[in-house]
């Protein structure tokens, strides 16, 4: 499996989501009978998962770098798949730039859904979902990366022992209070509205050992909207404790999709763990995105702005900035309970 950098050009099939591109590298591969033909363009893939790496350029045309996961299964047909990319927000008219990563994994990845990024530190969980059960040894894995943003896969672990039946994960994310790291997880719990938060220890070694605590603490969180989604589709934590869900509406690989993203809880000092969740109730929603499917929500250096990816099946993947005009404050301050945005604009 070869690293390959993609830039390609994607015209727009729907008015208002503008031009999402991938210059085309890969002089070096042969050429494919069943890929498009000249003047025919492909979206990039699924993005299930997103982590922000690094930010470079300056104030007037800063540029985002993320580590996004595929959710790619360990099957025959999609076994020699990369699981992971590198995507830069976009400089000019050519839009997102993807690069495909060859990272060497202990096992073959089934299905990671989720990124979470441990805050200050240059490394992240990359989580297997279960895929609803059918994972007979879901993993864990932990990613580091150099300033040169080279990934390599530093240890793995079983998923810990959870509070309630492990059945599939697509929102993780690391919280950290008072120096002490906390692994968060949300069900995406398809079928119901409602799931809960859980939140334990974690610790992570030099020698990428990775340890859960046996004791957790959860919350309860209900998706208003959109009706008849997985409440719990991406997740993320900002160095204020707010967290973050996305929840996502998916009838099927030719949609039509929908989504929401929420400032769902915050992370606070307190409790036997030395940390607890409390709930914003109501949850405050901070963008509406009709027509995509959202899986990854990601802050840029644990603060906004939010990204979004997107897993809109067979239209492919998209990365979108979040437009959020009110601040997000602790779940008890007064004033306003909406925030304006528009993912659909870059």
């Amino acid at each position: 499996m070869r690293g390959r950098s993609l830039a390609r050009r994607l015209l727009p099939a729907v008015a208002g989501l503008g031009a999402l591109a991938l210059t085309a590298g890969g002089g070096d591969h042969p050429a494919d009978p069943s890929s498009p033909g000249r003047g025919e363009v492909r979206a990039p893939r699924e993005f299930s998962g997103i982590a922000w790496l690094a930010s470079t350029g300056n104030a007037e045309q800063p540029q985002e770098t993320f580590l996004v996961c595929h959710d790619t299964r360990d099957n025959d047909a999609e076994r020699d798949l990369p699981r992971l990319s590198i995507v830069r927000t976009p400089v000019n008219t050519d839009g997102i730039i993807v690069k495909e990563l060859d990272v060497k994994f202990p096992s073959v990845p089934n299905d990671l859904e989720s990124i979470a990024r441990v805050p200050h530190r240059n490394e992240a969980l990359l989580v297997e979902s279960n895929a609803d059960g059918t994972d007979p040894d879901p993993t864990i894995y932990l990613a580091r990366w150099d300033e040169d943003l080279n990934v390599k896969i530093a240890g793995s672990v079983p998923w810990p022992a959870t509070p309630e039946p492990l059945v599939n994960v697509e929102a993780t994310g690391v919280a950290t209070v008072r120096g002490r790291d906390y692994f968060v997880y949300a069900e995406r719990a398809q079928g119901s509205d409602t799931t809960r938060i859980n939140m334990t220890h974690l610790t992570i070694t030099e020698d990428g050992g990775i340890r859960f605590g046996r004791k957790w603490t959860s919350v309860s969180f209900t998706a208003p909207n959109p009706p008849g989604a997985r409440p719990a589709s991406g997740l993320d934590i900002d160095n204020k404790g707010n967290l973050y869900i996305s929840s996502a509406y998916d009838p099927g690989d030719l949609g039509p999709f929908d989504s929401a993203v929420y400032h769902a809880a915050t992370v606070r000092t307190g409790g036997p763990l030395g940390a607890r969740l409390q709930p914003v109730d109501p949850p405050l929603e901070l963008a509406r995105s009709s027509g995509l499917k959202v899986e990854g929500v990601g802050l840029v250096d644990g603060a906004l702005p939010i990204f979004i990816s997107d897993d809109d099946e067979d239209y492919g993947g998209l990365l979108r900035q979040l437009r959020v005009t009110e601040p997000v404050g602790p779940p008890h301050a007064p004033g306003p309970r909406h925030a304006d945005a528009d993912p659909a604009r870059g």
